[in-house]
């Protein structure tokens, strides 16, 4: 069976520099290109809404509306009326009038005349509009400007801009029509200055509702009393229906374009807005977030939270009173992502720190604990932990281990418990040997005491093992307060001590299992990789997968040192299955340059008799997508292959799933014709002891020879392994062997070294 190939990566763990850095990316992008605006103006408009407040009546609005439009027959009406306008206004007093027009183009020409000689009559207090448009067909702005007969009105620019949606609208202080600068009419009528070209926003709490607003035709009419007038700046504009010039503010609905100006002079007059954009809100953010992921604590985090949340609340309200106008959205959204990412991160270091079903902290957590390097370590071994559990019909070891921390947890006392299975670990109180000692022995009392578990007494037998040697790393107190608790188990002891240096290696050697336990767990065994080499072809075909211990304290621990332990401790499925997966999701990249490389991983003899093996190897390669094809499962000689029928249904089972079979260290064992001839393997690896003596001893010369000659007739495949010299290489390529390996070839090596040494055009044969 050929698997299809498909490139797995290991997935980089998550990391606080990496939640910052991508939110930070992405949120700047969106402030850049503007894309949360329509939501700023939609939280800007509610904002506006809960502080909406009067104009404050310095500005009156002449309004065009359908009443004038129908009494002077359209709002194009003939322009002695603005005239008339005119003199009338700046007889009541008025001060000045801008019209929110420009003028451009002649209607009657008496109406024009008189109009011209009312605006030389008064000259420098009357304004028209002025603007620019985007001719359709050239694509070029064009400047819409008064007739020359109108040249004793002075200009003001109109120009303004809608947001997206018709959200809200914003105007200019000024604009440049023939190379001159022009102030807008809001920017003019409340004396304030600008850049041109630059925009602001009105302060769209003033609400247009309550611009004062006089209806032409009245003032026509005469029924406007001066002292409305008198002082004031008018704005003339069209209202009516039928108008174009409508604008949309969220909040206040759509209304005639002559208010805006009206709303920006008055907003002009209480200050000078600051457009701040979405840099500075970002910042902030940055800042916050940094604080967030920098925190350790959950009370930490949750303070700078809620004190971001406050101010992200509080601080548009502020600014917007003193016409700061600021983008928000891009800084919440990037300090939302990173209070979710750093409280799902924080969920699952938390997680990663309790049992799963007590809740309580585990050794992991120990670890971290700062006290515990000034502090001694106690173990607790439940010494009847399985008798007690296995005499319930429903599962009890979380409600067990939790009523004993609660026995344990004194009054006067603040411990915190770490459980490991059925060992409870806490920082003891700094007392003298014998104090501690009588302590521990009040607590066995409590324990021992009328100890019910759902409904029943039982009797709970437990053992204390101390660490003191403050000097040592945490890692190593514990397993030696373990190591305590353990002899003391043994020894039929309440209570051992684990304090001096003498003990250490005896401790090493009772700690082993839970030490290679932990090492499995902090990643501390890794993977070597020795390259096989094809001999017809010298180049690389495969490569053994060798398992490694570096110790934190220990340094590097030799193979023969755990492995044998781990198997005669029942460890060595745990172990086995590690190095499968490990190697499997590693090597799985090299398949892609290299698709017939083949992956040898050893199978330890025992776990040939465990049921379902097959099964569960075939998870693993699921699970890291390695193809069998490409699997070499080596077995010792000594494997009782054809002893128990499990065994046979495993090894045929491995084979169906398409995973070779190798003999391991052929030679040393007692194999027969019949052997080799029934048991499935489809590779047969001499051992290094016959290699070894290869050029020297006729003996293990006729030996290899014979066994690659059988192999081959049997229709196996032969590795010699041990090749330490070129003499023994080359013998083994005359007499026919297909695979060699050995210091000679390569040594073993980490993933990148055979990374790299399978790049090379040319392959070394020697180390």
């Amino acid at each position: 069976m050929i698997w299809p190939f498909r490139k797995n990566r290991l997935k980089k763990p998550v990391t606080r520099t990496r939640i910052f850095a991508w939110a930070l990316l992405i949120c700047s992008i969106m402030g850049v290109i503007q894309m949360p605006l329509p939501l700023e103006d939609l939280w800007r408009g509610m904002r506006n809404q809960m502080r909406a407040r009067p104009a404050d009546q310095s500005v009156i609005v002449v309004a065009i509306d359908d009443k004038t439009a129908k009494a002077l027959g359209n709002d194009t009406y003939s322009r002695r009326f603005n005239a008339d306008l005119l003199d009338r206004v700046f007889a009541a007093g008025a001060k000045r009038i801008y019209f929110d027009e420009a003028f451009s183009k002649p209607q009657d020409a008496e109406g024009d005349e008189l109009f011209a000689k009312a605006l030389n009559r008064h000259q420098g207090r009357v304004f028209s509009g002025a603007m620019y448009f985007r001719n359709q067909q050239s694509g070029e702005r064009e400047a819409i400007l008064p007739l020359p007969m109108f040249q004793g009105t002075t200009i003001r620019s109109l120009n303004g801009a809608a947001t997206p949606f018709s959200l809200s609208a914003e105007l200019v202080f000024a604009d440049s029509f023939g190379g001159q600068r022009v102030p807008s009419v809001s920017a003019d009528i409340a004396g304030r200055t600008g850049e041109v070209g630059e925009r602001y926003r009105p302060d769209w709490t003033i609400q247009v509702k309550s611009v004062p607003t006089i209806s032409l035709i009245d003032i026509l009419q005469g029924k406007v009393p001066a002292e409305r007038l008198r002082g004031k700046d008018l704005l003339v504009g069209v209202t009516t229906e039928q108008s174009f010039d409508f604008v949309q503010v969220y909040g206040q609905g759509w209304f005639p374009g002559v208010y805006v100006h009206a709303v920006g002079a008055q907003t002009l007059k209480e200050g000078h807005p600051i457009k701040a954009g979405w840099v500075p809100p970002m910042l902030v953010a940055a800042l916050f977030s940094i604080a967030l992921l920098r925190s350790r604590s959950r009370r930490a985090a949750n303070a700078i939270l809620l004190l971001g949340v406050a101010l992200g609340l509080v601080v548009p309200f502020v600014l917007d009173k003193y016409l700061i106008s600021a983008d928000y959205l891009s800084a919440f959204l990037m300090f939302g992502i990173v209070a979710y990412r750093s409280a799902t991160l924080r969920e699952i270091t938390e997680a990663r720190l309790k049992n799963a079903g007590s809740q309580l902290p585990n050794l992991s957590a120990l670890r971290q604990e700062p006290m515990a390097e000034v502090r001694p370590i106690i173990a607790m071994r439940i010494r009847n932990y399985a008798a007690v559990c296995s005499s319930f019909e429903a599962s009890v070891e979380d409600e067990l281990i939790k009523e004993l921390a609660r026995r344990l947890s004194l009054p006067s006392s603040d411990n915190t418990f770490y459980q490991a299975e059925d060992v409870l670990y806490w920082l003891g109180p700094t007392l003298s040997t014998d104090e501690l000692h009588d302590h521990l022995a009040g607590l066995a009392r409590l324990i021992e005491s009328h100890f019910e578990l759902r409904g029943r007494k039982v009797d709970i037998h437990v053992a204390f093992g101390v660490d003191i040697d403050l000097a040592r790393n945490v890692g190593n107190r514990i397993g030696r307060a373990l190591l305590a608790a353990d002899n003391a188990a043994a020894k039929h002891q309440l209570v051992q001590f684990n304090s001096t240096a003498s003990d250490e290696d005896a401790a090493w050697e009772l700690s082993l299992m839970s030490e290679l336990d932990a090492a499995i767990d902090a990643g501390d065994i890794w993977i070597a990789y020795q390259p096989q080499f094809d001999l017809r072809t010298d180049q690389i075909t495969g490569a053994e997968a060798l398992v490694r211990w570096q110790h934190p304290t220990r340094g590097a621990i030799s193979p023969e040192a755990f492995v044998l332990p781990a198997e005669s401790h029942n460890r060595i499925k745990r172990l086995t299955f590690y190095v499968l997966e490990q190697a499997a999701r590693s090597v799985r990249p090299l398949l892609a340059t290299n698709p017939d490389f083949r992956l040898s991983v050893n199978m330890s003899a025992s776990l040939l008799e465990q049921p379902q093996l097959p099964a569960h190897i075939a998870q693993v390669l699921i699970a890291t997508g390695f193809p069998a094809a490409n699997l070499t499962l080596e077995v010792t000689e000594s494997a009782p292959f054809s002893e128990h029928n499990i065994v046979a249904t495993n090894l045929s089972g491995i084979s169906a799933i398409g995973i070779d079979l190798s003999i391991d260290d052929y030679g040393t064992g007692n194999a027969t014709l019949e052997y080799l001839r029934s048991v499935p393997c489809q590779e047969i690896k001499i051992d290094r002891r016959f290699v070894g003596g290869l050029v020297s001893n006729a003996s293990d010369m006729l030996l290899v020879e014979s066994t690659i000659e059988l192999a081959h007739g049997l229709g196996r495949r032969v590795i010699a392994e041990g090749i330490e010299d070129p003499e023994t290489l080359e013998m083994l390529r005359a007499i026919g062997c297909d695979m060699a390996q050995g210091y000679y070839l390569a040594k073993p090596m980490a993933l990148d070294g055979l990374e790299a040494l399978l790049d090379t055009d040319t392959q070394p044969k020697a180390a």
